[in-house]
């Protein structure tokens, strides 16, 4: 895919990965709408402010991005949180609501995208009659989707289940709208307000770096495409899953 003049939603595109990846995306050519929980002064015309983990704001956000574009080409799905959740510590109702946080945005709001943003993805471009191309739905999953962390276990089961329903919308894709590719993105340790204080066995990837190779595995259309120490990571789990698992169980 040539992401140049491509109409691109990113979520979460206010800081960390997700502006870093707006900046590239713009830098090559797209025209990118951003949303975020905060929008920066200088984040210019095209953001929106949004909590995707309140129910409708997904789909008010692909529709606002479609108006303000005029369609929507590519939707990069990457908004998350991440807390520590112990529990089997007890019901304590601060870490169940972050929980609910949790998959409010990192899942839900997910599903909710992809229904929300599919008829704006599977539209006729103007100038193709005929039908869709070259279009792509795009989520930011991780490491911990394949081998989970003691200290986050709700945010690795929503990466986990992010997974999972690409791989069902990928069939769903395949039979309805083929013009539509589904893509995942799995993201090593990457330094951001997420991941201050932590460290992993391998080097934090800069947010600069990780918006590179996002954009370069968006434009070579794999279907998944790990980065950085996941690559190694997700071959480790295939030739020697115990001790993939335990590498990142105590991250």
């Amino acid at each position: 895919m040539n992401l140049s003049s491509k109409r691109i939603l990113v979520t979460g595109g206010t800081g960390g990965v997700g502006r870093a990846l707006a900046d590239r995306l713009t830098a090559l050519g797209a025209t990118v709408v951003i949303c975020g929980r905060s929008v920066p002064p200088d984040a210019g015309l095209h953001a929106i402010r949004a909590d995707l983990a309140e129910p409708g704001e997904a789909t008010r956000v692909a529709d606002e991005a479609a108006g303000r574009l005029g369609g929507l080409d590519v939707v990069v799905a990457n908004a998350a949180v991440q807390y520590r959740t112990p529990l089997t510590l007890g019901p304590e109702p601060e870490v169940l609501a972050r929980a609910r946080q949790e998959i409010a945005l990192n899942l839900t709001s997910v599903a909710e995208l992809a229904a929300a943003s599919w008829p704006h993805l599977a539209a006729a471009p103007p100038g193709r009659p005929e039908g869709r191309a070259d279009a792509a739905f795009v989520a930011v999953t991780s490491g911990l989707a394949f081998a989970p962390k003691q200290s986050a276990p709700v945010y690795c089961a929503t990466k986990a289940a992010v997974h999972i329903l690409l791989e069902s919308l990928r069939h769903q894709a395949r039979t309805g709208t083929p013009g539509v590719r589904v893509q995942e993105i799995v993201l090593p340790l990457v330094d951001t307000a997420m991941t201050a204080g932590r460290e992993g066995p391998a080097r934090k990837l800069t947010p600069a770096r990780a918006a590179e190779a996002i954009a370069h595995g968006i434009a070579r259309e794999r279907p998944v495409v790990p980065v950085g120490a996941a690559r190694a990571l997700l071959a480790l789990l295939r030739v020697a899953p115990p001790v993939g698992r335990r590498i990142l169980r105590d991250g």
